[in-house]
């Protein structure tokens, strides 16, 4: 669990903190990308729900969060996407926006530090592995996927 919320820490400054000098950035990120994926494939299916009552979560500036991602990852724009990849007569495309996944992460993220801090750690655990599953991970191969486009088209 400790080794999860530096992942977050480390993540989140992506889009809280504008502009950071860290070398080698796109490498960090998909290095990060993959260590919140390994936390969460550890995890999947194991976390019971806390059933205590909490407070909700606060809302996180999704316009501020991208805004700071465009400074951190200019590179991170949009995308072509195959809509349906096991149609193979006439797939039809569609457009992705790999800012805005790295924002939805975030976002998510920053929800998940909020647990960690106002609830209790199986509530943060369950939220995290439930995002993960049903919003998060999608993005997270969408964010890997760039990179290495990114990279190759270099």
């Amino acid at each position: 669990m400790k080794n999860l919320k530096e992942i977050i820490i480390q993540i989140v400054q992506w889009g809280t903190t504008p502009k950071l000098t860290i070398e080698n950035k796109e490498l960090v990120l998909k290095q990060t990308m993959i260590s919140l994926y390994q936390e969460y494939l550890a995890i999947a299916g194991h976390t019971p729900e806390d059933e205590q009552e909490y407070p909700e979560a606060p809302e996180f500036n999704f316009e501020k969060i991208s805004n700071t991602i465009r400074s951190n990852f200019p590179k991170l724009g949009f995308y072509q996407m195959i809509l349906d990849p096991f149609e193979m007569t006439k797939p039809d495309n569609g457009l992705g926006d790999a800012n805005d996944d790295l924002s939805d992460i975030i976002k998510d993220l920053m929800e998940v530090q909020w647990r960690f801090e106002n609830t209790s750690d199986k509530d943060a655990l369950w939220y995290f592995e439930f995002i993960m599953r049903n919003h998060s991970e999608r993005h997270i191969v969408n964010i890997l996927k760039t990179l290495k486009d990114l990279e190759e088209q270099s």
